[in-house]
């Protein structure tokens, strides 16, 4: 299944993928060495994962599905940007970690991917490049064990409320297209192109996964970001981003763990 805003995503994340790289925020030079990119809430929900078959979604180059593995667990990152899995590849080999990474978009995984997973996984700014949301919790569905825990942990939908920009409305439908977009690392450097996100909804998230046949175990709400929001933003020690006037009266990540009965 070819998706056209999700090809053109693909080509955006191609040109993105060696402007993150080195970026300080990715800290990839830090996994390569032996350590983690994992956060903390991701690490107290899942526990402890040794020998748990984990497929991590939308894992760009896979420094979480890597850190994963060192934290025992069997990996398979998937992501749909050739030049992200090929870098991924690239990191397995300097960090001597054990993981297979999949080229390919998550709609049209079925063609590449047979096999179920104790835990299917999904980390920071991936929601957003979804044209289907429904058809996520189908995939999601389709690949865990019975008994197997989904989570993602992500930037809150709610958020889009509060980053200055009105034309984003919390309840927005259909494709938000930006022509020539700024990286949001590297913000003085434009993308080549049109890149395609899409607003979803906490119950649109909520029921996709409901519908497809999980139940909802936790939802989390958190008053501080993983990224750098906005200009004014502090790092934390724990690798979170606080506002200057310190935790925000609205959501900025939100969490979900789902569980296949």
């Amino acid at each position: 299944m070819s998706n056209s805003d999700h090809e053109k995503n693909r080509a955006a994340w191609n040109q993105m993928v060696d402007l993150h790289i080195n970026h300080p925020e990715y800290r990839t030079q830090e996994v390569i060495d032996g350590g983690n990119s994992l956060k903390r809430i991701e690490l107290e929900t899942l526990g402890d994962v040794t020998g748990k078959k984990l497929l991590h979604l939308m894992c760009q180059f896979g420094l979480d599905t890597i850190s994963w593995a060192r934290h025992g667990a069997i990996v398979t990152g998937v992501d749909i940007s050739d030049r992200s899995i090929e870098v991924a590849n690239e990191i397995k080999q300097r960090a001597d970690v054990k993981a297979r990474f999949i080229r390919s978009d998550i709609f049209a995984l079925d063609d590449k991917l047979n096999e179920q997973f104790d835990i299917v996984f999904q980390s920071y700014g991936t929601h957003i490049w979804l044209a289907d949301i429904k058809r996520w919790g189908q995939v999601v569905a389709k690949y865990l064990k019975p008994g197997g825990t989904f989570f993602i942990v992500d930037e809150h939908p709610a958020n889009v409320m509060f980053m200055g920009d009105d034309s984003h409305s919390y309840f927005k439908k259909g494709p938000i297209v930006s022509v020539n977009p700024t990286d949001y690392c590297e913000t003085e450097t434009r993308i080549d192109g049109e890149h395609v996100e899409f607003q979803h909804t906490v119950s649109d998230i909520l029921n996709a996964l409901i519908e497809a046949g999980l139940r909802i175990a936790h939802v989390g709400e958190y008053d501080f970001g993983y990224y750098k929001v906005c200009e004014g933003w502090t790092e934390r020690g724990d690798h979170y981003w606080d506002a200057p006037e310190g935790p925000t009266i609205y959501p900025v990540i939100l969490s979900v763990k789902a569980v296949k009965d």
